[in-house]
């Protein structure tokens, strides 16, 4: 009689399981090629949107070196995340988590002043807005809570206690004050939990909610946002104040036309009637450097790597991995929408970037942070049947 050991299966976790070979011919490369072009498309802009400034500055390509810089860094964030495997982020989600607000906390105790808002930390002469780096690490939280939850889904109390997760970030991004931002993470919170499974009574409930303690929430926004969100319904009530911005905005876009007027040819951002025309308004200054088709390009540009981080979210090899590629789409998705609405008057003024095209490194290197973990699930996703 022959006696074999029981096979006891070791817990799914990096941290049992044998490690997982990478293979780099797994990589998903509509969603790399589509990176690469955007970047470009996003340099191309910052050299057109920063022509004023250039020319006080007597430095035709700094605002482009600079962006190549830290496009240069992004790339190189995203190929060392995609080497390992994004298991161990779920693994260490509860850290993360402490990590996301400390970071944001920082923010408010040591942050720099700039335009009203504390936002940014300086380090070694270089800004960083922790902000942006929380959406991911939040992404990867709530990933995980859900995904441990699914069986579960349909209990309020999974939702209840997935907002008090989510809570103390969002207060602490609109004490900076940051708004937008805020709503980046609501918007992440609603997407991973909706491909969870959650029922769709419970999201509409929440909205609800949310709609009835708008009283309460327009009493706690600063003058300042209430401003821009009168202006959003009616601009040329204050077309020298708070609807300014949207005015030029819409005069950019509408100017535009069908080709554009040319690089660094348009008037309402190189002569420097735009505000923050190469951030928060640069869609505006697109439309009106390359018109319309210039923004079909662009959406077009988009639609691909949304449809890309989403198949990499489907073909996962475990619901960890699907809801942290949904939570990535949903917020360049979240981004993309509030931005461009924004520059065409269909949402109100924020301060959220569009993806890859807004200057800002720390934009930049987030989201190609999230790119590289959208990589490592590709990578190690499960084989397909022959």
């Amino acid at each position: 009689m022959s006696v074999r050991p029981l096979a006891i299966p070791h817990p799914a976790t990096p941290l049992h399981d044998r490690p997982v070979a990478r293979r780099w011919t797994e990589i998903d490369p509509i969603l790399l090629i589509v990176t690469l072009l955007l970047i470009a498309y996003g340099l191309v802009m910052t050299y057109s949107t920063t022509a004023e400034t250039r020319t006080f500055t007597g430095d035709p390509m700094q605002f482009v070196i600079r962006g190549a810089i830290w496009a240069g860094v992004g790339m190189a964030t995203m190929t060392a995340v995609a080497m390992f495997d994004y298991a161990w982020l779920g693994t260490f989600a509860p850290v993360l988590y402490l990590v996301t607000l400390g970071l944001l906390a920082i923010v408010l105790q040591f942050g720099t002043a700039s335009l009203g808002a504390q936002r940014s930390v300086n380090i070694a002469g270089l800004t960083f807005q922790f902000s942006e780096v929380a959406k991911v690490l939040m992404i990867v939280v709530l990933a995980k809570y859900f995904a441990d939850r699914r069986a579960r889904i349909g209990s309020p109390l999974v939702m209840l206690f997935g907002m008090a997760l989510l809570a103390p970030a969002v207060f602490l991004v609109y004490r900076q004050p940051d708004l937008g931002t805020s709503l980046v993470f609501i918007a992440i919170f609603f997407g991973i939990a909706f491909l969870a499974g959650a029922r769709m009574w419970q999201l509409v409930g929440l909205v609800a909610i949310a709609a009835a303690s708008f009283p309460v929430i327009w009493a706690l926004l600063k003058d300042y946002q209430r401003a821009r969100l009168s202006a959003f319904l009616d601009p040329y009530s204050d077309p020298q104040g708070a609807g300014w911005n949207i005015i030029q905005s819409l005069i950019a876009v509408g100017s535009g036309g069908a080709t554009g007027k040319g690089l660094t040819a348009g008037t309402q951002s190189p002569l420097g009637y735009l505000p923050i025309a190469e951030s928060d308004f640069v869609f505006a200054g697109l439309a009106e450097d390359l018109g319309f088709a210039g923004a079909i390009i662009l959406f077009a540009l988009y639609i691909v790597m949304l449809f890309a981080a989403l198949r990499v979210a489907f073909r996962a090899r475990d619901p960890f991995g699907m809801l942290i590629g949904g939570g990535i789409a949903t917020m360049l998705l979240f981004q993309i929408l509030v931005n461009v609405g924004m520059a065409i008057s269909l949402m109100p003024v924020t301060g959220i970037p569009l993806p890859f095209i807004s200057h800002g490194g720390s934009s930049l290197v987030s989201i190609c942070f999230a790119l590289g973990v959208l990589q490592s699930i590709s990578m190690r996703r499960e084989p397909e049947g022959p």
